[in-house]
């Protein structure tokens, strides 16, 4: 009867080993696919399949004059919005509705910095990722 006791605890054991592995290699493969970026300061998180753009020229935003980036790749519109709502709130951003409900557009803010993030797609199936920084005075 202890023998089977100490089977059952072993199976127990293993079930629980293998469900933390699990857990741990979803945890780690997500984290795998971003890198962070420095804008104006800013650490900001960019899908890996997004190459930036270097010779994308702006039309300066209100607000958003610190810094502008722009990147292209690959990458859905819908995985993208998905991507900054789980890390921008993974790095304590707040989503910030000021710019109101616009298409492919996504605003947060944090201290007295804030982001706006747009994603325009290209008939050829990439994506246009805009990421643009600025100060706000006084912070909210």
């Amino acid at each position: 009867m202890a023998n089977n006791r100490n089977n059952e605890v072993i199976k127990r054991l293993r079930r629980s080993t293998v469900l933390c592995f699990v857990c741990l290699v979803l945890l780690v493969i997500p984290g795998c696919q971003r890198r962070n970026e420095e804008i104006a300061g800013v650490s900001i998180p960019i899908p890996e399949n997004m190459t930036k753009n270097p010779d994308k020229e702006f039309v300066p935003i209100k607000g958003f004059e610190d810094g502008q980036v722009s990147y292209e790749g690959k990458v859905s519109p819908d995985k993208i919005f998905t991507f900054y709502q789980e890390v921008m709130a993974a790095k304590g951003w707040q989503p910030n509705t000021f710019f109101g409900p616009r298409e492919n557009q996504i605003a947060y803010i944090k201290g007295n910095r804030v982001v706006l993030i747009t994603f325009t797609p290209n008939p050829n199936g990439t994506t246009v990722l805009t990421v643009m920084v600025g100060t706000q005075y006084p912070p909210k």
